[in-house]
């Protein structure tokens, strides 16, 4: 009867390369779900403070939420950027926000996946009895 001692370390050392992809897959995919939600909570935070400030501030505000938000909440984005618009509807007016960041995969470069960037947008409608215009 033969033995086949060593089959088990060949075959660990064949394997462990590939279950070490699927971990950082892994890693990768949880990387990309947490900035998205952080994204899209940080674009309705940064509606709604935007909403409830002057007009003239309303960009500035945005801004510090949204940066504040995104801080706050992990280190899933880097490279984050905001934009603000408000629109004129008839008697009411909203304001936009768009935020996006650029997920972090300095530590996945074995993957080889590259950068990917995430985005959100909210809308909230300008209080007109809370703000000055």
């Amino acid at each position: 009867m033969k033995t086949q001692s060593g089959s088990v370390t060949v075959e660990l050392v064949i394997l462990t390369p590939v279950l070490m992809a699927l971990i950082m897959f892994g890693v990768y995919a949880g990387r990309s779900s947490e900035a998205l939600i952080q994204v899209r909570h940080a674009a309705d935070q940064a509606a709604r403070a935007a909403s409830k400030v002057s007009r003239a501030s309303a960009t500035n505000t945005a801004t510090e939420v949204a940066h504040q938000s995104l801080a706050n909440s992990g280190r899933s984005c880097v490279d984050i950027w905001v934009d603000t618009s408000i629109l004129n509807r008839g008697e009411d007016s909203t304001v936009r926000v768009s935020v996006g960041c650029t997920i972090e995969t300095r530590e996945l470069l074995l993957l080889g996946v590259g950068s990917r960037q995430v985005s959100a947008t909210s809308t909230e409608i300008i209080d007109r009895w809370r703000v000055d215009s």
